[in-house]
């Protein structure tokens, strides 16, 4: 994921005093000295929060149970590269400056593209390789895909990934609700995994 750079503009504000018409005392006293004190700051620092749009993502899934494998990205490009082939999402990140590897990091969009395949073929995917993923893409035949809601909460310990939304069966154009889960913890090990489809009926 590309690092967001964030720049702090610090705004000055400028008083006018009014003139007034009494007369001034002769002496003047002198103007109070600034004070720069850490004692003053806040005992427990607030947490930082940085906001940015446009993050480019493209995630590789699977549910093993049911031998199906989902792509997180457009594939259906004019020219299938690493950067046309990530859909765009939103983000924020959360600071805790009293642990300093305690950050969170959300992201999400209303609208996403998700293809279903039948089979796993993680090689062909994932990590991106142009020759392979495009030929993949290109010659395998879709069993599922949609545009649907996409969620992700990062942590220290967990990751949480998670998609919604309709999605159409390439082979009759038949309609379907989908909702997939992904949960994964800090040693890499996938505690929760599963891809359902089920038919706007109830089927």
């Amino acid at each position: 994921m590309n690092t967001a750079r964030v720049c702090l503009l610090t705004f000055g504000v400028a008083a006018v005093a009014a003139c007034s018409q009494q007369a001034m005392p002769t002496a003047t006293r002198a103007p109070r000295a600034l004070r720069a004190d850490f004692a003053d700051n806040p005992s427990s620092p607030s947490t930082i929060v940085i906001r940015r749009d446009g993050i480019p993502v493209r995630v590789i899934t699977t549910d093993t149970t049911q031998g199906l494998m989902a792509i997180h990205g457009p594939v259906d490009v004019p020219v299938c590269t690493n950067a046309t082939t990530r859909d765009s999402v939103d983000g924020q990140q959360i600071l805790t400056p009293s642990d300093a590897q305690g950050i969170r990091l959300l992201l999400q969009a209303s609208q996403s593209h998700v293809e279903i395949y039948n089979g796993i073929n993680l090689a062909a995917v994932f990590p991106f390789v142009a020759s392979s993923f495009c030929n993949f893409v290109a010659t395998t035949p879709k069993a599922y895909e949609g545009i649907v809601a996409y969620h992700v909460n990062l942590g220290s310990s967990m990751t949480s990934f998670r998609w919604e939304g309709d999605v159409t069966r390439v082979s009759d154009g038949a309609t379907f609700h989908y909702v997939e889960n992904q949960d994964v913890v800090a040693t890499g090990k996938t505690t929760s995994s599963y891809i359902r489809i089920q038919g706007n009926g109830g089927n």
